[in-house]
């Protein structure tokens, strides 16, 4: 099941179409890893079948440019762009200066469905926000208009299960304070955003249960219909979005504050077999 049919998405296309203005847009291309890639993967047959035509530049390249370079300023300046979704707007990452650094090259910048730790000081007339959740980024980016994470727009083709359980934590600096049980597999951090999107739902998919606090391991277990079993990491992303885009949903996805013990035991036993 895919939420490409939700009333979102309709707004979310109506307001790049008026930004737009039936003329192409920069897309802003926000780096990140294996999973990133299911936004990419979601965001380009989205823009496919809406209509939007873009060109892309990476955010290391537009932050890099000289003010010297006078006619490339002048060049984008006229333009309007959008800003990938991502949930790298925060303090563990470099992306926030980047992104605004990036933002005033441009005449209008539009951000993706994203998520917010902090308030973005901004002028209306010049930047658009959309949120992926209505909890976490709420409360930083009130004025942030909904709509699901892009990689909830895709309609992964079914995968046979070839395996019991799969066990997904993060392992980088977004990691829980729990231990990650044994045989964890940080899928996620394998690749980068601009890898095939399909092995990783081939991974995610041979699994008939899949425990995991990586977002988007969450979000293409959830599409394949597998049982999903989410946890916390540092922060309450996954939380907020599992909120607002699973749980209304999904019958197949349930939230845990922790692991329990006998998942440890579990994929201890596991390990050892």
């Amino acid at each position: 099941m895919s939420l490409r049919n939700e009333q979102c998405f309709q707004e979310l296309a109506d307001g790049l179409k008026e930004l737009a203005q039936g003329k192409p847009m920069v897309e802003i291309l926000n780096s990140g890893n294996w999973g990133d890639a299911l936004i990419l993967a979601g965001q380009e047959r989205f823009f496919a079948d809406v209509g939007i035509e873009v060109e892309r530049i990476r955010v290391q390249k537009l932050s890099k440019t000289k003010r010297s370079k006078e006619l490339f300023r002048r060049y984008i300046k006229k333009r309007r762009a959008i800003f990938t979704g991502s949930g790298a707007l925060r303090k563990h990452y470099k992306r926030p200066e980047q992104f605004q650094d990036a933002a005033r090259q441009f005449e209008h910048v539009l951000v993706m469905p994203s998520s917010y730790e902090f308030a973005i000081d901004h002028d209306p007339k010049h930047m658009t926000f959309w949120r992926r959740d209505n909890l976490e980024s709420v409360a930083s980016m009130p004025d942030a208009r909904f709509c699901h994470d892009l990689a909830f727009y895709l309609q992964p083709a079914a995968r046979e299960v070839t395996q019991e359980f799969g066990f997904f934590f993060r392992e980088d600096v977004e990691r829980a304070s729990f231990d990650v049980p044994e045989g964890n597999v940080d899928i996620s951090a394998e690749q980068t955003h601009a890898f095939d999107i399909e092995p990783f739902f081939d991974r995610v998919g041979a699994c008939k249960i899949v425990h995991t606090n990586r977002l988007h391991v969450g979000i293409a277990a959830t599409l394949l219909g597998r049982e999903v079993h989410l946890y916390p990491s540092v922060n309450t992303k996954l939380e907020s979005i599992y909120q607002a885009s699973m749980r209304p949903f999904f019958d197949n996805v349930v939230y845990h504050d922790a692991p329990s013990t006998e998942l440890y035991a579990l994929a201890q036993k596991m390990a050892e077999a």
